[in-house]
């Protein structure tokens, strides 16, 4: 169809379409006056119809989605034939192939339609302007990553990264454009959510299916258990950077079920409910103490910010009925680190805790309890329970610190009360992070270049480093925030920092109206605390700024039928 003819046909659709509106107005007058309409019954809140999951109209934002999808599903899963030996190369290879097809189709079909106007009528183009404080961060943060790398001693591992283990300015660049062209592109619907989760739940079988032996892609690691050193386990390889993953979709499938963003043919929530268990299991065998850390904080972030009704408080109970029943069967089954060999008097402890919770959520879920509180008096109730859950794991933690000589909270309690800060604690990461704050000084305001830890860190502490860690070298500081300071200086991290804020405080603001930016927050803050103890890589990077690109889309949504 030429161009002339399909301005006909819009026009011609529009006229037709504005004809039916006025007839029908018409008629609605003549038979059903307003008067009789409001003694009958109330008139239904009117709700502007949604435009298709794939609009042929927006050819950008069919692209847009597509990209969402392939670096949700295929992104993880995806693994070269030297499998392990060169799993960072190929994730990154992997991950500029589908952004740069996805960036390329977009930028093409804006430049047809831009020169096709006003062919393209039906479609509005994506407005560049009103950037909200999100956005505005994020741009201020490339903005002082390429001061960054200009001014850097290190200018070609600034712009091209530190090897396979890249997180130099060009892939940033790739991460941040990945944010606008999620968040300005993709107008958010609860399929997006899901099909993030449903990635991460394809991760978590094959991490059990590895765990329990069966090598289903084929590594050449096919030991059974954690005692034996399996460090590496599913598509992703290292089980801290496939925890990133696994962690943040678990607290996004817990707030889709508590929100009521499951899709329509899971009506009751069940499907999302059996995701999370899934890939809580795997997280409690990946056994990393960041995954659980994370996953601990964005739950007492989490009980304030979803639980603004009765009703949600029963899906609550029914999340935490699920949650205690994998981690009693994990116990009985495998017995992994994370909750001891036997089942003791803490698997008694948790089967009771889970018996309440089952009695809590049926009780609620069926009306036999029923209440209908203020938002004010949830929020209190809430935040009490919150500040009980702190006192009572500093108190675990100090107790814990005068008798256990291992463990997240013997460590936590020496270092909170004692003033321990010992380079073994973290599993070697306070050895690191000691010396990584010496370094800060060097380069205050812009860093040292991004990526460029490896160059600074052993320049002073190499040998000492060495001879810690065995004779290996280390390019990392096993804390973004720290080598972000380090890498990019104030300015970079505090750009980073407002980034990740801005997104979390909306969603409190907008947490009534809102469930699916309340569902995207909270991933974000299981990735805030995460990235405490982690570190950037192609491997997990870019499914976290897929995550961020959900949520700037979601802060776009004004209400929860928008």
């Amino acid at each position: 169809m030429s161009g002339k003819n399909q301005k006909k046909y819009y026009n011609k659709r529009k006229k037709s379409a504005s004809a039916r509106a006025s007839e029908s107005a018409a008629a609605a007058n003549t038979k059903n006056p307003p008067v009789a309409a409001s003694e009958n019954k109330p008139a239904k809140k009117s709700v502007p119809p949604r435009s298709p999951l794939f609009d042929r109209d927006n050819l950008y934002e069919i692209f847009a989605r597509l990209f969402l999808i392939a670096m949700s599903v295929a992104f993880p899963l995806a693994i070269g034939s030297e499998k392990y030996a060169n799993i960072t190369h190929f994730k990154n290879m992997v991950f500029y192939l589908i952004a740069a097809a996805a960036f390329c189709a977009i930028i093409i079909t804006m430049i047809v339609k831009l020169l096709s106007a006003p062919s393209y009528e039906a479609a509005s183009m994506p407005s560049l302007k009103n950037l909200n404080l999100v956005d505005i961060a994020v741009l201020l943060y490339w903005g002082f990553l390429l001061i960054s790398t200009l001014a850097s001693d290190y200018k070609e591992v600034a712009f091209n990264g530190q090897g396979v283990r890249n997180d130099g300015f060009i892939i940033q660049t790739f991460y941040v454009t990945t944010y606008f062209v999620i968040s300005r592109l993709v107008r958010i619907r609860k399929f997006d959510l899901n099909v993030y989760c449903l990635g991460a739940t394809i991760v978590s079988v094959l991490v059990m299916l590895h765990f329990f032996g069966f090598d289903v892609l084929n590594t050449g690691f096919s030991e059974p258990n954690w005692e034996s050193g399996l460090l590496f386990m599913g598509p992703m390889g290292n089980i801290n950077l496939t925890s990133y993953f696994v962690a943040v979709s678990l607290i996004i499938a817990a707030s889709i079920y508590i929100t009521e963003q499951h899709l329509g043919f899971d009506k009751h929530g069940n499907i999302t409910l059996l995701c999370f268990a899934v890939m809580l299991w795997a997280e409690l065998n990946l056994n990393t103490d960041a995954g659980i850390v994370a996953i601990g904080v964005a739950l007492a972030v989490a009980l304030p910010l979803m639980l603004v009704s009765f009703r949600r408080v029963g899906r609550f109970f029914t999340v935490l009925s699920v949650a205690l029943a994998v981690a009693i069967f994990n116990r009985l089954t495998v017995g992994s680190d994370i909750l001891g060999k036997d089942f003791g008097k803490l698997g008694w402890i948790m089967t009771a805790a889970e018996l309440a919770c089952i009695g809590i959520a049926v009780a609620i879920n069926d009306g036999t309890l029923s209440f209908n509180p203020s938002r004010k008096s949830l929020l209190i109730t809430t935040l009490c329970i919150d500040g009980a859950a702190v006192i009572g794991v500093a108190a675990a933690a100090a107790v814990a610190a005068t008798h256990e000589s291992s463990g997240i909270l013997y460590e936590f309690g020496q270092i909170l009360f004692h003033g321990n800060f010992n380079d073994k604690f973290g599993t070697n990461r306070m050895f690191t992070w000691k010396r990584t704050i010496k370094l800060v000084g060097k380069h205050p305001i812009f860093g040292s270049g991004p990526d460029s830890f490896y160059n600074v860190f052993n320049a002073q502490y190499g040998d000492e480093a060495k001879e810690f860690f065995n004779g290996r070298n280390l390019d990392k500081a096993h804390n973004e925030y720290l080598q972000l300071l380090v890498c990019s200086g104030i300015t970079g991290l505090g750009s980073f920092l407002a980034f990740l804020g801005t997104m979390v405080v909306d969603a409190f603001k907008r947490a009534q109206n809102n469930p699916l930016l309340v569902c995207c927050a909270m991933g974000v803050v299981c990735y805030a605390v995460h990235a405490f103890f982690g570190y950037s890589l192609p491997i997990n990077s870019p499914l976290m700024w897929v995550l961020f690109g959900l949520t700037g889309a979601a802060m776009r949504v004004k209400d929860v039928d928008a």
